[in-house]
């Protein structure tokens, strides 16, 4: 509530003030371990480190968090998300980058181990984990703000559920969820919140069968992010911009957080004056490179440190200015729709070396001209993108794709070494929402555990259901995540 109330807040200093007031203090930080606003020119982008923490402090007994707990869990706290979210005021720019909890790291004075692990041992107070953010990655925090269980079920009450169109009957076994029905639903606090949570996430195929997105960790992070963008969105529809509404939601939802002792109440009302009308879904999502290793018994995650620095930069204040676009932060998807042969492949293979992500390449049917589709709200992404093409496409929106889509056409000569200047390149020229691409279950994830595929005869009277899975969300770009997207056109979902 501490981060919403900052980007879309307009109330007073006075409110403020009081509202400020009633929040819990961390108690072991100081300015060794935290650089505060104060410290900072007017004006300046700020780092909040936002820690979801496993704490069942505040449930009731009977509560379903509780019930599938181990006794020894109960009472500890333990880091569940940590993600980094840098607002800068001056570009209306909001990023927010997702730290996974199996990442090697030095922990000071403890040696290396998970991240998560940094909190625990810190006695549950957060010092210690904001020394090893600042001496793994050398990056300065501003603002600490906690949430545990409790606090985080608050929040969806407060803003009455969060609603999520899902194409298919979803669900993860270990952390509770389970959503029946395709379509629209409105998850509750406790569907909310293993939602948030599932590592283990199932979703039904066409034929009715379960299928496991395996992308664990990674697909949880990728759905945390969009969840934290759909929070924002919900809270604005239910008046968050009203300064009575908010107040009246902040008041109810600062039981469960805790701050930093430097934040002010003025921190948080010049943030919210400067993001008054900020857009949700201009939210920029990062995520670092790993790789899947083995140490110490266990399987853990290693910093690719060379392909995970043009992110980091970003966060650091150190890397492309705000507003600007890397390649580094954007996965292309090549569809080969001219007919070459290996193009698709060829051309991923160019768009890696340049430093963007991609996923897996394949075949359409045939264009005319080459397209560049990507979903609504990517316009300067699929920009930066067409600026690389050796060819003169058309930018189109396209809610049924999860990534800039290049659909090669028969105009199209290669990818550039160096992006063209921007006015170079025309932006979005057609409003087509008529997708190139459908999701069928043929690919080896969606063919059932043994990977085997059925005949056609066997799906010629099975409808195909479109499955929202994101490709390279994993180490090294391979594995997928489901993420639901929008409502088809025409249907609405809160």
């Amino acid at each position: 509530m501490v981060i919403l109330a900052a980007l879309i807040s307009a109330g007073s200093i006075a409110y403020a003030k009081r509202t400020v007031a009633s929040v819990q203090r961390s108690r072991d930080i100081g300015r060794s371990e935290l650089t505060p606003a104060d410290e900072l020119p007017p004006g300046e982008p700020q780092n909040f480190l936002i820690v979801g923490v496993d704490d069942d402090e505040g449930l009731p007994e009977d509560d379903p968090v509780r019930n599938s707990r181990d006794k020894v869990t109960q009472g500890s706290i333990r880091s569940d998300t940590i993600m980094l979210v840098r607002v800068d005021p001056q570009n209306l720019d909001v990023k927010v980058l997702s730290f996974p909890r199996d990442l090697l790291v030095k922990i000071p004075g403890k040696g290396t181990t998970r991240i998560n692990a940094a909190l625990t041992y810190g006695d549950g107070n957060p010092g210690l984990l904001l020394k090893t953010i600042k001496e793994n990655f050398d990056i300065d925090v501003n603002h600490y703000v906690q949430v545990n269980f409790a606090g985080f079920k608050d929040l969806v009450d407060i803003i009455g559920g969060v609603p999520i169109w899902f194409p298919t009957p979803v669900r993860d076994k270990h952390s509770g969820l389970l959503v029946e029905n395709a379509g629209c639903t409105n998850l509750d606090r406790n569907g909310a919140l293993s939602y948030a949570r599932s590592r283990y996430f199932e979703y039904k195929d066409h034929k009715g069968k379960w299928r496991s997105d395996g992308a664990s960790d990674y697909g949880r992070m990728r759905r945390q992010q969009d969840f934290l963008r759909r929070v924002m969105h919900r809270a604005i529809s239910k008046g968050a911009r009203n300064p009575v509404v908010l107040a009246r939601m902040v008041d109810n939802g600062v039981e469960h957080i805790q701050l930093d002792p430097y934040t002010t109440a003025a921190d948080l009302v010049t943030l919210g004056r400067a993001f008054r009308t900020f857009d949700p879904d201009k939210l920029g999502q990062n995520a670092l490179t790993v790789r899947e290793v083995y140490r110490g018994g266990a399987d853990v995650l290693e910093l690719d440190e060379e392909a995970s620095e043009p992110v980091l930069a970003q966060f650091r204040g150190t890397g492309a200015t705000s507003g600007e676009i890397l390649p580094s932060t954007v996965t292309v998807r090549v569809l080969n729709g001219s007919g070459v042969r290996d193009q698709a492949s060829d051309l991923s293979d160019r768009f890696e070396e340049l430093g963007f992500q991609v996923a897996r390449p394949d075949s359409v049917d045939p264009v005319w001209i080459t397209e560049v589709r990507y979903p609504p709200g990517d316009d300067a992404e699929a920009h930066l993108v067409a600026r690389y093409l050796d060819a003169d496409p058309q930018l189109i929106p396209d809610p049924e794709v999860d990534e800039v889509t290049v659909v090669t056409g028969p105009e199209l000569v290669g990818v550039l070494d160096s992006p063209l200047p921007p006015e170079a390149v025309a932006t979005t020229t057609s409003t087509s929402t008529t997708s190139t691409t459908s999701t069928t279950s043929t690919t080896t994830a969606d063919r059932g555990e043994s990977g085997s595929d059925d005949s056609d005869e066997d799906r010629d009277d099975e409808p195909e259901v479109s499955i929202p899975l994101v490709e390279g969300v994993g180490p090294a770009g391979e594995g997928r995540a489901y993420l639901p997207g929008d409502p088809p056109p025409g249907e609405s979902c809160g």
